[in-house]
């Protein structure tokens, strides 16, 4: 067997210098191991009593389950018990009209306002209609004549539909 080990290192061509120093490396890694492991076995550690840390974590978890439920309360509807239809307030309904029918009685209150002949001041009676779309009736009217229907009006940039079923009660040809 050492004749073996000895032309093993012999064909590995390791000098005797590097025999003996990979040979203590050897031993100190043994050792070492031996020395790392075997600490548990020389100096056991005392078991760790986990029923302090249990009941702190206990006593702190109840404590913010606590401190939760008093927030969560103030957020909570009120219980069946609670809730009575005298404890709902009632709100009063609007009694006033809405404004959108003031433009509407300014060309009512007088007669039907034409819009072949109207001038831009009386344009702007109509519900909807202000300066920017008076003046557009206005240069329509002087490219294309009179109107012959209502419905021409939509041909004006800005009166669409709704607008024209606003108004077209309220003008005449």
């Amino acid at each position: 067997m050492k004749r073996r080990l000895f032309y093993f290192l012999e064909r590995l061509q390791i000098k005797r210098s590097e025999r003996i120093a990979i040979s203590l490396l050897m031993v100190l890694t043994i050792m070492m191991t031996f020395a790392y492991a075997g600490t548990d076995l020389i100096f056991p550690e005392p078991e760790f009593d986990y029923s302090v840390s249990d009941s702190i974590f206990a006593a702190k978890s109840a404590q913010l389950a606590t401190e939760r439920e008093k927030i969560l309360e103030r957020y909570r509807p009120l219980d069946d018990v609670q809730m009575t239809e005298t404890s709902l307030i009632e709100v009063e309904k609007d009694t006033i009209p809405p404004d959108s029918t003031k433009e509407s009685t300014k060309a009512v209150s007088g007669s039907l306002i034409n819009i072949n002949t109207a001038s831009a001041e009386k344009l702007q009676e109509l519900p909807g209609i202000g300066p920017a779309y008076a003046s557009r009736i206005l240069e329509w009217r002087k490219e294309n004549g009179s109107f012959t229907f209502k419905e021409q009006l939509l041909e004006i940039k800005g009166i669409g539909e709704k607008r024209l079923e606003a108004i077209q009660p309220l003008i005449t040809l």
